[in-house]
C-alpha cells in the first residue's frame, strides 16, 4: 500500500507565482498605464447616457450573439442599474487593468486567447476610453464594458466548469446557479475586495493534481516565456486536456475515491493521506464509463446470490449493474461495493494474480479492485461504520454474505486523465480508449486529423 502526504500551502503559492507571472508578462502595457497623467478625482464619473447604452445593447438580440454568457452579462449589469464598473474615471483603476490582465494570462490556464474577445478588448482602446474619454462614443463605450464582462464571466466559466463540459453545457450555466455557483455573483463580490485577481482565480478546482497542472503551465507560460527553454506544443496541449477534465470532475470533496482508467489506479484520498490500489477498467470494447456516484455501501459475496439490504431482497450484481455480470467468480475475498447509480460496477477481491500484468484493460466495463477488504475497512472508518468492521472480517473469514450500509456515502469520481508532472516534467499515460484527441480538437478548434502523441 503507498501512503502519500498532502499539503495545504502550494495553491496559495502558485496563486501568488501566477500573479508575479502576470506581471512581467504584461511589463508593456504596466509601463503604458505609468504613463497616464496623474489626475485627482473626488468621486465616479459616470455618464448617463453609457448606462443607456448598457441597457440598449444587453437588449438587442443582434448584438449578445457575439457575447459567451449574454443572459449572465445582462443579470451582472441589470443588478447594478447598468452603471458601467470598468470604463468610468476613478481614482482606481487597478480592477479595469487586473482584469485585462486575466483575460492575457488565460494561457497559463490551458485557455485560448481566441475565446475571450480578443478583436475587441484592446489596451489602446481602453487607454483612449480612460484618459480621454471625449473620443470615443458612449456606444463604444458600452460595448467595450460589455465585452470585457463577458469575457471575465467565460474566463471564470471555463475555470469552474471547463469549456466542454458534458454534464454542464454553456447554455444550461448561463440560465441557471449550477451546485450553488454563480459567476456573476462571484464577479460582483470579486468587485468588492482588494485582492480581486485572486478572488477571481480561486473559482478553479482546488484539489492538487489540477494545481500542479496549473503550476507547471503558469511556469510554461509565464516565467519561462521567451527563454532558451521551450516546451513541445503538444505537452502544454496534454496538460491543458487533462485540466478540462479535471474541471469536469469537480473534486472538491474532504474525502473522495479517485478512479482514474489510464493509470489503473484508484485513489482513496483523504485531507492528509492517500491510499493506491490497483485496479482492472474496461477494454477498449467495453469501456469503463465516466461518471461520479455515491457508494452507498457494499455486500460480502462470491456470486449473485441475493442478499437482505434492509429494505427487501436485493441481487447483488443487479445493484452494481445490470448489464454488468460479477467480473470474477472465483473463490476468494469478493466485495461488491454499492452505488447511487448503476453506471459502473466495482468490485473488490483479494486475488493478487489478476494485477500482474502492467496494462489493466480487460473487463466488461466493470472495475475490479485489489485489496478489496482493505478498501472496504477504510471505507466503514471513514463513513462512520467503525464498528462493523469487525463483522465484515468475519463474514469474509467464513464467505458469509453480508450487507452493510455506510452511515455517510462516500464520493467516487472515475477519471480520465492521461497525464500528470514529475520531476523531469511531464509524464504520459497510455490513452487507453483513444479520446485526447477528440478534447484536443474541440479544445483548440483543431481538424479531426490531429491528435495528441
Amino acid at each position: 500500500m503507498e501512503i502519500v502526504g498532502t499539503g495545504n500551502s502550494f495553491g496559495k503559492q502558485i496563486v501568488i507565482l501566477l500573479f508575479v507571472s502576470c506581471i512581467l508578462v504584461m511589463s508593456a502595457v504596466a509601463k503604458a498605464k505609468s504613463l497616464v497623467p496623474d489626475k485627482t478625482i473626488d468621486r465616479k464619473k459616470t455618464d448617463t447616457s453609457v448606462i443607456a447604452e448598457i441597457n440598449a445593447q444587453l437588449n438587442d438580440k443582434s448584438l449578445n450573439k457575439g457575447l459567451c454568457f449574454p443572459l449572465s452579462t445582462k443579470r451582472f449589469y441589470q443588478k447594478r442599474a447598468f452603471t458601467p464598473v470598468w470604463t468610468v474615471e476613478q481614482k482606481d483603476q487597478n480592477k479595469t487593468w487586473a482584469a485585462m490582465l486575466l483575460i492575457d494570462c488565460v494561457l497559463q490556464f490551458g485557455l485560448r486567447h481566441e475565446d475571450y474577445h480578443p478583436g475587441e478588448l484592446q489596451y489602446t482602446t481602453l487607454h483612449t476610453i480612460l484618459e480621454q474619454p471625449g473620443k470615443i462614443s458612449n456606444k463604444k463605450k458600452a460595448r467595450f464594458e460589455i465585452v470585457l464582462t463577458d469575457a471575465l464571466l467565460s474566463f471564470m466559466n471555463n475555470l469552474h466548469f471547463g469549456k466542454l463540459n458534458p454534464y454542464y453545457p454553456a447554455s444550461k450555466i448561463d440560465r441557471e446557479t449550477i451546485n450553488g455557483f454563480n459567476t456573476e455573483e462571484t464577479l460582483t463580490n470579486a468587485l468588492k475586495q482588494s485582492a480581486f485577481m485572486d478572488a477571481i482565480v480561486k473559482v478553479q478546482p482546488a484539489n492538487r493534481d489540477y494545481t500542479v497542472f496549473q503550476y507547471q503551465l503558469h511556469l510554461i507560460k509565464g516565467v519561462y516565456e521567451g527563454d532558451c527553454y521551450e516546451t513541445p506544443e503538444a505537452d502544454i496541449r496534454k496538460i491543458a486536456v487533462n485540466m478540462e477534465r479535471l474541471r469536469w470532475a469537480a473534486i472538491n470533496d474532504s474525502a473522495y475515491i479517485q478512479i482514474n482508467i489510464p493509470t489503473y489506479t484508484l485513489k482513496l484520498v483523504l485531507p492528509d493521506t492517500t491510499f493506491n490500489f490497483k485496479i482492472i477498467v474496461g477494454a477498449p470494447a467495453t469501456p469503463t464509463p465516466l461518471t461520479a456516484i455515491l457508494l452507498t455501501g457494499f455486500t460480502t459475496s462470491q456470486s449473485t446470490q441475493k442478499v437482505n439490504a434492509g429494505n427487501g431482497d436485493r441481487s447483488v450484481a443487479g445493484s452494481l449493474s445490470s448489464k454488468q455480470a460479477p467480473i470474477n467468480q472465483r473463490k476468494n475475498d469478493n466485495i461488491y461495493f454499492i452505488g447511487s447509480s448503476t453506471a459502473v460496477a466495482l468490485q473488490g477481491t483479494s486475488d493478487k494474480s489478476l494485477f500482474r500484468k502492467q496494462k489493466r484493460a480487460s473487463s466488461n466495463g466493470g472495475i475490479i479492485v485489489e485489496r478489496g477488504g482493505e478498501l472496504a475497512k477504510l471505507l466503514l472508518k471513514i463513513a462512520g461504520n467503525e464498528s462493523d468492521v469487525k463483522s465484515m472480517s468475519r463474514a469474509l473469514l467464513n464467505r458469509e454474505i453480508k450487507f452493510i450500509q455506510f452511515k455517510s456515502p462516500v464520493p467516487v469520481k472515475v477519471t480520465y486523465i492521461t497525464a500528470a508532472i514529475g520531476d523531469g516534467g511531464i509524464v504520459k499515460y497510455n490513452d487507453i480508449y483513444n479520446l485526447d484527441s477528440k478534447v484536443e480538437n474541440l479544445l483548440y478548434q483543431l481538424k479531426p486529423r490531429h491528435r495528441t502523441k
